[in-house]
């Protein structure tokens, strides 16, 4: 077996683990196709029915367990896909298998041969075990790779969520493009265009790393506007990431950081540049919502 071909088969850009992601979004999820929008719903509706609505006495937890919650739910809808992965390889159309995956489909003919062939249960199961451990090394780690890529949006669908719940609706639009896109624009495009003074604008990523580089891009569209970089990790990541050289850095841009409440309590609470979940959402918004009452629609 190929080891360099079989990841290309996993991992490529037609790869089974792909495939296998696109077979269950094939599947319904509350009546609805699967899709990042639909997941975030659904820690949505959990987690209102723990909570209520929301306020803010609660916005920081609220957020932080959509994000959690999600999450939760991910890994079990990823958990169940790796645990059928063999029987949906053995049950996809022939054509497929001979097309992008001899590899596997060799793989688990042979499998099928030792099994067929009626060794000892434990020599076999030993065998078999053996045989598989790549396989499934490399569908954890494709999997791996698609938390990373869909955990920014799936951010965006619960700080929407928050906003509405609020009392922000037709005050923000999202995905807005100003050269570069940004994740939400307040109030509008139009304001933008008219009078960008008014305006604000946040992102969103899930870690720092080098991604907020990518925020000091976005900020030379606003020319100069004070922009909001919100970053979703919880505690324990935030620790190695969110050093006190990036936040300076941060800050000489004319960007304000906002994190969890514990992170902004333990780490941050002497630093204006830094703001917590609640005080992003019940404080500069309401400071910076009367700049924005007459546009909205």
């Amino acid at each position: 077996m190929s080891t360099e071909q079989l990841r290309e088969e996993i991992l490529g850009s037609n790869g089974f683990a792909r495939w296998l992601w696109k077979e269950k979004q094939k599947e319904k999820l509350s009546g609805k196709k699967l899709s990042g929008k639909t997941l975030a719903a659904r820690a949505q509706a959990r987690i209102q029915g723990e909570l209520g609505e929301v306020n803010c006495a609660n916005v920081n937890e609220y957020l932080c367990k959509l994000l959690d919650v999600e999450y939760e739910i991910y890994l079990e809808l990823e958990r169940e896909i790796i645990e059928g992965a063999v029987e949906a390889f053995l049950t996809a159309d022939k054509q497929l298998q001979n097309k992008y995956y001899p590899e596997l489909q060799q793989l688990f003919a042979e499998l099928q041969q030792q099994l067929a062939a009626g060794s000892e249960p434990r020599e076999l199961l030993i065998a078999v075990s053996k045989r598989l451990a790549q396989f499934y090394k490399l569908l954890v780690e494709s999997f791996a790779q698609s938390r990373k890529t869909r955990a920014g949006g799936s951010a965006q669908y619960h700080v929407e969520f928050i906003l509405n719940q609020l009392g922000y609706r037709g005050f923000y639009e999202r995905q807005r493009k100003l050269n570069g896109t940004v994740d939400f624009l307040f109030p509008s495009l139009k304001m933008w265009q008219q009078d960008r003074r008014r305006c604000t604008v946040l992102s969103i990523k899930r870690t720092l790393r080098e991604r907020y580089k990518q925020v000091f891009q976005e900020l030379s569209t606003t020319k100069g506007l004070t922009m909001y970089l919100m970053t979703t990790q919880p505690k324990e990541a935030a620790e190695k990431d969110i050093t006190t050289e990036k936040v300076n850095v941060i800050s000489q841009q004319n960007v304000y950081l906002v994190v969890r409440d514990e992170i902004k309590q333990e780490r941050f609470l002497d630093t204006p540049s830094v703001l917590g979940f609640t005080d992003f959402f019940c404080k500069e918004l309401p400071r910076l919502k009367p700049n924005w009452e007459s546009t909205a629609t």
